[in-house]
């Protein structure tokens, strides 16, 4: 992440330049990849007004904030940014589907979930996985019942998968 500060009618300081670049660095966990940041500091009568532009990788993002204090202005135009990169973030993650269900992190207990998923109920449910041939998994299947089963298939030393596809007949998934 490069952050490249300018003054306009105003002298250069060392202060507020670290003070930008401390409270811009939190923004690098938004990107992926490299990221410019351009700010550009202005002093203009009795008004103190902080500009930021990051590009890169997609990302583009741009606030303005105009405060009686330089270091306010700054708080208030990096909130702003940081933001906008969230909001951007997420919007990528709802095109490419979401979080996927090895992600999400589920604590010990069968049944509870963390905050991540508050929306949405799922139910964890632990099984012991029984090595045996597919013949044998087909009748367990068939005297149990169910949707599905999943087995540790003695022949490959894979987890198989036995369900019961649309049409009514057995389907086998094998990783």
């Amino acid at each position: 992440m490069r952050i490249s500060v300018t003054f306009r009618h105003c002298d250069s300081s060392d202060e507020i330049r670290n003070y930008v670049e401390t409270r811009l660095k939190k923004l690098e966990k938004y990107g992926d990849g490299p990221m410019d940041v351009n700010v550009v500091l202005t002093v203009a009568k009795f008004r103190n007004i902080a500009e930021v532009v990051v590009t890169g990788n997609g990302i583009k993002a741009a606030a303005k904030e105009e405060q009686d204090d330089m270091h306010s202005a700054i708080d208030l135009v990096s909130d702003k940014i940081e933001k906008q990169l969230k909001k951007f973030r997420e919007r990528q993650r709802e095109r490419k589907g979401g979080e996927t269900l090895a992600s999400m992190t589920t604590s010990d207990k069968p049944g509870t979930m963390t905050d991540t998923v508050a929306s949405e109920a799922i139910h964890v449910e632990k099984m012991d996985l029984k090595p045996m041939s597919v013949e044998e998994a087909v009748e367990q299947f068939q005297v149990r019942g169910g949707d599905f089963l999943l087995f540790f298939n003695d022949q490959t030393h894979n987890v198989n998968c036995l369900y019961w596809r649309k049409d009514g007949s057995l389907g086998l998934i094998e990783p």
